[in-house]
């Protein structure tokens, strides 16, 4: 990969493979990993919500990164997410993580403590000064409790303290006011799987998208209709999803995203705490939703051995 990172197209956000102690499947890891860059990823991002950092070690957390940028070759980036609600341990994993060889670094605005927007000016700017990657700032305020207003990450692009976003904000208006406000180069990418057609429409140069670890083909002919400014076509292939989307968001992620992968090959494993699998009646429904999306995805095969 060249010095300057390109972070835009399909960008799964991915469960964390463990066995049933909690230790890290590197087998699974590494397999699964090149079935992602296989199916067209352009970037893979292990360590967000959907990979449950919180219910792992900083030691956990470091060899899910190594095991990625190992058997990523280089081919694609490697941007971990940076959960740690406090700076001091945030910046020390950021640190950790670049030394394993990510390429960028997704963090989360800082939690439970409801920073004021010049809070987070300051932390995302001092962040940058302890990091040498970009940061791809992450907004989700259904989670956090905290918005990033437009107004602040425009002045966070132009000074160069972020190089891009996972947009997890559901307010088309402030997405849209964030894209009209942002560089080219800006790495404006969506976070929202049910809204990622409107998101590449108003300007997204990609998504990291939880759903794509599942089926990143289907995914990443979504990106490439919206990309080439097929809209219709790129709706109507997400609309598809849609009962899948309902069904793999109906708990909280990313429990019954663990049972689905699983069901079509890779044991990924259970749910860390204080997380719960799902129960047997919604794993019938996720494997009935699965066999239903067969006919547009190469998912039927595990499904019907």
């Amino acid at each position: 990969m060249s010095s300057v990172v390109n972070f835009r197209g399909i960008m799964p956000a991915f469960p964390t493979p463990v066995f049933d102690d909690g230790k890290i499947n590197r087998s699974v890891l590494k397999a699964y990993v090149r079935y992602l860059i296989d199916a067209g990823c352009e970037g893979l991002v292990p360590l967000g919500g959907t990979g449950e950092s919180n219910g792992l070690t900083q030691k956990a957390r470091e060899d899910v990164v190594a095991t990625v940028v190992e058997a990523a070759e280089g081919k694609v980036p490697v941007v971990p997410g940076v959960l740690n609600p406090g700076y001091h341990d945030a910046v020390k994993a950021a640190q950790a993580y670049t030394r394993e060889g990510a390429s960028g670094l997704l963090v989360i605005t800082p939690y439970y403590v409801h920073a004021t927007q010049a809070g987070l000016t300051d932390y995302y700017r001092s962040f940058r000064q302890e990091v040498d990657l970009p940061i791809l700032a992450y907004d989700i305020p259904y989670r956090t409790g905290v918005t990033l207003a437009a107004e602040t990450l425009i002045e966070l692009a132009r000074d160069s303290a972020i190089a891009g976003m996972k947009a997890c904000n559901t307010d088309i208006a402030h997405f849209n006011k964030v894209a009209a406000g942002m560089p080219e180069d800006f790495a404006l990418l969506s976070g929202e799987d049910g809204l990622f057609p409107a998101h590449m429409l108003l300007g997204a140069k990609g998504g990291i998208i939880a759903t794509a670890s599942l089926n990143p083909a289907y995914w990443v002919k979504i990106f490439h209709a919206a990309q080439n400014g097929q809209y219709r076509e790129a709706v109507s292939l997400q609309r598809a999803l849609l009962p899948f989307l309902d069904v793999i968001f109906s708990e909280i992620n990313p429990g019954p995203l663990r049972q689905a992968l699983t069901m079509i090959g890779f044991d990924v494993g259970g749910t860390l705490k204080p997380l719960v699998d799902p129960e047997p009646e919604k794993q019938s429904q996720i494997r009935k939703v699965l066999k239903e999306l067969s006919v547009i995805d190469a998912l039927g095969t595990s499904l019907n051995a």
